[in-house]
């Protein structure tokens, strides 16, 4: 790939937090899953780089970037999600057992990754 420029992703903003969680969990039952962190023009940004639309570009997929814009850094390194009855998210240091929740791990990156552009 020498020479090739790094397209951005089409960037999607979540209303909120809770969003992009179950968007995650959700996702994640194929394949694993986690939260990019990092902080662009003061905000603080939580996303997922999520291949969508299969046969998009060059029948690669089309790339997404879903993402919130939020007031505050992560107060854990997991978020751990509970679905059942009443839903339940919080931020945790460590990844317990509990079958009836679901972990994603934050990655803090230490500068906004190209693929994302402009947001």
């Amino acid at each position: 790939m020498s020479g090739s420029v790094v397209k951005p992703a089409i960037p999607l903003q979540l209303k909120g937090l809770a969003d992009l969680v179950r968007l995650l969990v959700t996702w994640s039952r194929e394949r694993g899953t986690h939260i990019f962190y990092f902080e662009k023009g003061g905000k603080h940004i939580y996303g997922a780089l999520i291949g969508s639309f299969p046969g998009y570009y060059e029948l690669r997929g089309l790339p997404l970037f879903m993402y919130i814009a939020d007031k505050e850094p992560p107060k854990g390194n997991f978020i751990r999600y509970v679905g059942h009855q009443e839903e339940k998210i919080e931020f945790v240091d460590a990844v317990e057992v509990d079958p009836k929740a679901t972990f994603i791990p934050i990655i803090r990156l230490a500068n906004p990754p190209v693929f994302v552009g402009e947001l």
